[in-house]
């Protein structure tokens, strides 16, 4: 019961980053360049992860300096 109710959750999860991901390359071939730049940024996030978390760690290290 418990399995299911997971498996249900991460499913739905999952399929919610898909839309995301889906409308957010529509909205980087938008001819709006402010627009379409930050949908762009938005999906390096998805496809560089590792280079988003090093970036905040140094920022991070940064503010502490």
């Amino acid at each position: 019961m418990i399995g299911e109710t997971v498996l249900q959750f991460e499913t739905i999860r999952l399929r919610q980053k898909e839309i995301e991901v889906r409308a957010l390359v529509a909205l980087s071939k938008s001819k709006n360049h402010v627009v379409a730049f930050k949908a762009t940024q938005k999906l390096k996030t998805f496809a560089y992860p590792e280079e988003i978390a090093e970036e905040l760690e140094q920022e991070k290290i940064d503010d502490l300096l």
